[in-house]
């Protein structure tokens, strides 16, 4: 067996230690969605897509806004999800014409995981974090997937605001 040199070495440790901080991040990404989830509970059909005030997002918008962002992150950028729908990309977007899919809370629900599932597939499957994403002309992999671990959790705290807003009962939060 040869022996490795300094470099060599330093490129393994480093790439290790990427592997580490990539993996740590999925596991907060998962968490935060893991606390998004939990909104669901508890919320009738009626309720998904009613929004409490005009300028406030539904959370069944808000899951949508969630789930097309993620979506970006699957093999090839699509999942074949309705919730991968454009019109959930960013909030001046469609704060005037509201957005209301055919789904009920565990259809969403549904969609919500699947797409998270294929967005950690798809982020699986990247060779170089610091690579350009193809949809951000700024942004690396590894930055993307540090604003993914933000991302739900923040649209979490909306989510129960809503349902506070509409009067229910919610387990957290």
């Amino acid at each position: 067996m040869g022996e490795m040199n300094h470099f060599e070495g330093m490129k393994i440790w480093g790439y290790t230690h990427l592997m580490e901080k990539i993996k740590a991040l999925v596991d907060a990404w998962d968490n935060a969605h893991w606390e998004f989830t939990l909104i669901f509970e508890g919320l009738s059909d009626d309720d998904l897509w009613r929004r409490p005030h005009p300028k406030l997002l539904s959370v069944g918008e808000l899951a949508g806004h969630i789930a097309y962002h993620e979506s970006y992150f699957a093999e090839n950028g699509t999942v074949d999800s309705p919730l991968a729908d454009k019109r959930f990309n960013y909030y001046y977007d469609h704060v005037d014409v509201p957005v209301k899919l055919e789904l009920g809370v565990r259809q969403v629900l549904e969609e919500v995981n699947k797409v998270h599932e294929a967005a950690k597939a798809g982020i699986a499957k990247v060779e170089n974090f610091d690579e350009i994403v193809p949809w951000r002309d700024h942004l690396s992999w590894y930055q993307s997937l540090e604003y993914l671990v933000f991302h739900p959790a923040y649209h979490c705290g909306q989510a129960y605001s809503v349902r506070h807003l509409m009067g229910h009962e919610t387990t957290d939060n």
